[in-house]
């Protein structure tokens, strides 16, 4: 009977020490989602006749088979000659943001301060006063809009004064991956119209370099698997043109786009840049190529669909998949039209 005894109490211990064991790799264990799907969308709803096909995108949106973890929309709520200046429509869009049964993300477009004069098509505006009261109304608390919201860190979150006006620049992880948001806007980025302008773009474009550094740091902290950064403006050679009484000098993504080159390059890993702007959809590797010199071939970019163009971009997440991201179209079936 002792020895019985003996043996079940060896036993015991036995189990005990491989449940403790157990746990203990459940306690360390990496619980980030290996796989994930998120959405892509912007420069919709130019036209108050295009307001159903925006409609048709959102109702896409919540009832897509596929699980998203979050929506992001980079920016344009409209046209400023149909009213994307205007209190009422960002009322409209900011009640439709919140109706997301995902977080939503938005970072601004030109359309809704940078353009908002009269040769931008709508008279009686201040950029500036435009500015400052779309941050009050987008960018409320530390989270995502939206039902469901996401937890955010804002660069507004600083000691340096002069960083605490942007909170609408953001960044979280989620799935090995950092995501940054930048205010990078078309019209060559507010440069070159008035000096109020040029002053404004000065303090942003620093603030966005600031930031673009800082997202960095932290994917190479938190040994990320890729990160993802999210602006309105397409800052490639492309489009937009520079009108030729700007001089070279006052291009308005030099900076970025020579900051960006470097980062990426010394990140080594997949790095992305969405933006809208041109409504031309697409997925290329614009980044460093020169004529006969290869592109970056760490970068990728991406541009969403865009007015008339009513549909939405899902990115798939492997984060043990070499490329990491994934994209597909959703051509959204009520938003086709019939030819």
């Amino acid at each position: 009977m002792a020895r019985s005894f003996v043996a079940r109490a060896v036993l015991l211990g036995a189990l005990l020490g491989a449940c403790a064991g157990h746990g203990e790799r459940l306690a360390t264990e990496d619980t980030s989602p290996r796989s994930f799907a998120f959405a892509l969308i912007g420069d919709l709803g130019y036209r108050p006749e295009q307001e159903p096909w925006l409609e048709n995108v959102l109702t896409d949106l919540k009832t897509s088979p596929a699980s998203l973890a979050f929506v992001v929309h980079v920016g344009d709520l409209g046209h400023p000659r149909f009213g994307s200046c205007t209190n009422e429509l960002w009322a409209r869009r900011l009640a439709q943001f919140q109706a997301s049964p995902h977080p939503l993300i938005y970072t601004p477009g030109d359309n809704e301060w940078t353009d908002c004069h009269e040769k931008g098509g709508a008279p009686g505006y201040d950029p500036l006063e435009r500015l400052a009261r779309l941050r009050t109304v987008f960018f409320p608390g530390e989270q995502s809009l939206g039902g469901r919201t996401l937890a955010l860190a804002r660069q507004s979150r600083t000691s340096d004064p002069a960083l605490v006006k942007y909170r609408e620049n953001v960044r979280w992880t989620h799935g090995d991956i950092t995501f940054v948001t930048l205010h990078v806007v078309g019209s060559n980025n507010g440069r070159g119209r008035t000096p109020e302008g040029d002053a404004e773009y000065a303090e942003r474009n620093a603030a966005n370099l600031a930031w673009l550094r800082e997202g960095f740091a932290a994917a190479r902290t938190s040994r990320s698997r890729a990160i993802m950064i999210m602006q309105q403006a397409n800052i490639f050679h492309e489009f937009p043109p520079i009108p030729s009484e700007l001089a070279a000098q006052q291009n308005g993504f030099t900076d970025l786009r020579a900051l960006l080159e470097r980062e990426t390059i010394a990140f080594g890993k997949p790095v992305v840049l969405v933006h809208g702007d041109s409504h031309f959809f697409r997925v290329d590797k614009p980044l460093g190529a020169r004529g006969a010199t290869p592109a970056v071939e760490n970068f990728t970019r991406v541009e969403t669909f865009g007015a008339p163009n009513h549909h939405w971009l899902q990115v798939t997440v492997e984060v043990d998949e070499p490329q990491v991201f994934t994209f597909r179209q959703r051509i959204v079936a009520a938003n086709v039209i019939k030819r």
